[in-house]
């Protein structure tokens, strides 16, 4: 099956404008507006950027091509093929500005990008239209163009000022709420999406600059993500190579959905190495997505699990397979220490078959089959979750649960096999600056904001009235403070934004950014942004600058890189013209004399690092599975559900909807598939309440609402419903009616119990 074939069969491809050639778009009836008569095609002397996509953690290969218009070729039908890694789809071209001229761009998935080898999902596809052009009003409108302040406070309006001025207004109220209320005041939380140079310069500003300890991460609002996976290697790192997909024997997915949020690493294992018969895919989700659909087509589980009982049955995973003996004796012997904590706590009665059955609401025949697949195929099997796991419920557990599980059956560091997340944001940054002391005290934001203790944000790089959990309570609160906004476009914080500041982003100005298998490449500016807008660094060097805060000389995005990496041993030697020259595949961290392994926790890394593991003694460690003699789902969000709330509600996220959708989520050929947030619920709950197909809901929570619109279907198990998470419309966002208090491990929680009625 080829690619063209594969969207079809699955059904996503009427959707994904750019995976289409011009003649099936029109079979499609797609608007024929794609095909103007002006388009030309890149000349051969176009001017070459090098570029990755700027949404997802898989992190794409792209190249910018720029040229004058009438330079270009003109359009003869079909020019090549898609599967060459060639081709270019009029949804891929744009005219922007370049040096105060129009030209020509046009952004190419790269072929010889090891990561997606000409492949894109259909959020990359989409680059091109996202860019700033004059040519578009709706996309000139949504930027932010000049800095703007509100000289007299909430009530007055947002007026435009230069930079000189909007930094003078940001140090002077950021100094006297220091000195007033101390450092710990003034809050910040950053989009840890934002790429390495700007949030390297917010941390260090934060931290060392102001000396404050209020902050947040928009994606691990509460705690480390990774604390799970971090317990046991040393480091939450992931470890494995894109190359895995093709030859893993046997995918085990927890939490995370591929197909939809790393679409290219799923395409890579379904066309070349499940839907050919040489692997299989265990899913465990709540929900039977098409994911759970192609794993089970093709001979392997959909294990369609309660939401949050995942600690019970990776226990009851882990007990069968030690009762058989079947877990992998040498490597447990030579690299894990607290096996015997392991043993210990999986004969709680809790985690037998009969149990587990029941709790999770899997049968226990596809256990047994479950656990059939992973011993056939310890040593070969990708073991993978992400936020589905550590956005629930007792995260840690779940976590540090499926990562012993992968590791007893010695899935580490080989080829076709990891223990690992699949993914999350793109690497943040390689230097984190030393956090002041009250950090061990201040862990939550939130705390700080209902105490009345923190009197100033910075939204840095995300939207804090979307992105965070339990906005019913928490956005009144974040209104009323001194709030500084950092962003690319006009979001609903302008309504309460003290201070405007117009960013600079992607095609616009140098980056750097990581993807998920440790690959760092720059991403390069091909274009000029609108108006007075500059990088989110440089908003940061300015403030600082006007406080008389030393450090913050940078003048380029070079500059900035130099600083971090002489401060990482892992990046030390990967210097600002070995990136250039290394182009979209980059240099793979961490690096050693020139050399960096392809997976951690491998032999190869033992060699060129002296060490396996990040770990004192260089061992996984196991100990910390005793938490799971603790859990109870009746601690957490089941203990809620009640005759008032007796439904548990889940997010889940949508292929063409990567966070908040900031740029790109009204452009055509994305919005159209899901232009309202939908609600999953079974046909037993919909009839119970008189709900059909196609009706508006209200979801609610006893912290909050929102609005959807149903979609009666066997997808979710009876007494759960499921919404699209950071879905962009208004009144239409989960994060309305989730929990105002992170859960017991300090994770930030998703689930929530409520009732659903008609609108």
């Amino acid at each position: 099956m080829d690619r063209r074939d594969f969207l079809k069969s699955s059904l996503i491809g009427a959707g994904l404008l750019p995976l289409l050639t011009w003649e099936e778009a029109k079979a499609f009836s797609l608007d024929a507006e794609l095909m103007p008569e002006d388009l030309e095609l890149p000349p051969k002397d176009a001017q070459v950027f090098n570029l990755t996509c700027q949404y997802c953690m898989v992190q794409c290969g792209y190249k910018a091509y720029v040229w004058e218009p009438g330079k270009g070729r003109k359009v003869k039908g079909a020019y090549t093929t898609v599967l060459s890694g060639e081709w270019v789809h009029p949804y891929f071209i744009n005219r922007v500005i370049k040096d105060g001229k129009e030209v020509f761009v046009a952004i190419v998935p790269d072929k010889d990008c090891v990561i997606n080898q000409g492949d894109h999902s259909v959020r990359g596809g989409g680059n091109a239209k996202t860019l700033y052009t004059q040519r578009s009003p709706h996309v000139a409108s949504k930027r932010l163009h000049y800095p703007m302040v509100r000289l007299k406070g909430k009530d007055s309006p947002l007026i435009r000022v230069s930079w000189d001025e909007a930094a003078e207004f940001i140090a002077e109220r950021f100094t006297k709420i220091k000195q007033e209320h101390g450092p710990d005041a003034l809050g910040m939380i950053f989009g840890d999406w934002l790429w390495t140079l700007p949030t390297y310069a917010i941390l260090k500003f934060w931290f060392k600059g102001l000396g404050s300890s209020s902050y947040a991460g928009n994606g691990w609002f509460f705690d480390e993500e990774s604390a799970g996976i971090s317990a046991a290697f040393g480091s939450g790192t992931r470890s494995f190579t894109v190359e895995d997909f093709e030859t893993t024997k046997l995918l085990v997915t927890a939490g995370t959905n591929l197909q939809a949020n790393g679409s290219v690493w799923w395409h890579r294992f379904y066309l070349k190495n499940l839907s050919v018969g040489k692997a299989k895919h265990i899913d465990i989700d709540p929900c039977r997505t098409l994911q759970a659909q192609m794993a089970e087509k093709h001979g392997g589980l959909h294990l369609q699990i309660k939401p949050g009982t995942d600690p019970i049955l990776a226990g009851a995973l882990i007990r069968l397979v030690i009762e058989k003996d079947a877990y992998d004796k040498d490597f447990v012997r030579k690299y894990v220490s607290g096996f015997e904590k392991v043993v210990e706590t999986v004969k709680d009665p809790k985690f037998s078959l009969d149990n587990a059955s029941r709790a999770t609401g899997i049968p226990k025949e596809k256990i047994l089959k479950a656990v059939e697949l992973m011993i056939e195929n310890k040593g070969q099997s990708m073991f993978l979750h992400e936020k589905g796991l550590i956005h629930q419920m007792a995260a840690f557990e779940a976590q540090h649960a499926y990562a012993v599980l992968g590791i007893i059956l010695g899935n580490v560091g080989k080829p076709g096999a990891c223990t690992s997340r699949a993914g999350g944001h793109p690497k943040g940054t390689f230097a984190w600056p030393e956090e002041p002391p009250s950090r061990e005290h201040n862990l939550n934001i939130y705390e700080g904001l209902e105490r009345g203790k923190v009197k100033a944000l910075w939204a840095y790089g995300c939207n804090i009235f979307k992105q965070l959990p339990s906005l019913t309570k928490y956005r009144p609160l974040m209104e009323k403070t001194f709030l500084v906004v950092s962003d690319r476009i006009h979001t609903e914080m302008d309504s309460a934004a003290d201070v405007l500041l117009p960013a600079a982003t992607w095609g616009e100005t140098d980056l750097i950014l990581a993807s998920e298998d440790r690959r760092v490449r720059i991403i390069q500016g091909f274009m000029d942004p609108p108006g007075e807008a500059k990088p989110d660094w440089e908003h940061v060097v300015l403030v600082a600058k006007k406080m008389g805060i030393r450090g913050f000389d940078w003048k380029s995005p070079k500059d900035v890189w130099d600083e971090i990496r002489s401060q990482n041993d892992w990046i030390k030697e990967m210097d600002w013209d070995s990136l250039l020259k290394a182009g979209t595949n980059g240099l793979r961290y961490p690096m050693v004399n020139g050399k960096s392994p392809d997976r951690l926790y491998s032999d190869e890394m033992e060699r060129i690092m002296g060490k396996r593991f990040f770990t004192k003694d260089n061992k996984i460690h196991v100990e910390k599975i005793t938490v799971l003699k603790d859990f109870d789902p009746k601690k957490y969000e089941w203990g809620e559900v009640s005759s008032r709330y007796p439904l548990m509600a889940i997010d889940f996220r949508l292929n063409e909807l990567w966070n908040t959708g900031y740029t790109y989520w009204d452009t055509p050929g994305v919005y159209e598939r899901t232009p309202d947030a939908y609600l999953l619920i079974n046909p037993v709950d919909a009839k119970a309440r008189g709900i059909s197909t196609g009706q508006w809901v209200v979801l609610e929570s006893p912290y909050g609402k929102c609005k959807a619109v149903a979609r009666v279907s066997d997808k979710v198990p009876p007494g759960v419903v499921a919404m699209p998470a950071l879905f962009p419309k208004p009144e239409q966002e989960f994060n309305y009616a989730t929990r105002p208090t992170p859960t017991t491990d300090g994770s930030v929680d998703t689930m929530v119990a409520c009732e659903v009625y008609p609108l």
